[in-house]
């Protein structure tokens, strides 16, 4: 069980995905040494922008708006099993805390850990 210390920084995660959250999980998981993580992320993001556009058509074209809420929906569907299997990585990586914070020093750790492992 993790139990964050009480000095330790974290910022709280919500259980929906903002814009804010997608740079913030970007950043984080560039920090985990191998790419899956990141390619999660792009794919995380590529779903949240293709969610924005969809629903930008509703307003374009309304005769095919039934479509565009459908797509919208699924991307919905697709946008939330991403993002929790973002985050129950990140959890496996032990950058989330139990209390579903993200812990700014334990990516500072991990960080510093990579750059002195490619330093030699």
């Amino acid at each position: 069980m993790n139990i964050p210390n009480s000095s330790e920084r974290t910022i709280k995660l919500p259980s929906d995905v903002s814009e804010e959250l997608l740079i913030a999980i970007c950043e984080s998981v560039d920090i985990i040494a191998c790419e899956c993580p990141g390619y999660l992320a792009s794919l995380l993001r590529q779903v949240h922008t293709f969610r924005a556009y969809t629903n930008s058509c509703i307003e374009q074209f309304p005769e095919d708006a039934e479509t565009h809420h459908w797509l919208s929906d699924r991307a919905q569907q697709v946008e939330k099993i991403l993002y929790q299997t973002v985050l129950e990585l990140m959890h496996k990586e032990e950058l989330i805390t139990d209390d579903n914070e993200l812990s700014l020093d334990r990516l500072s750790e991990c960080a510093l850990a990579i750059a002195m492992k490619q330093m030699g």
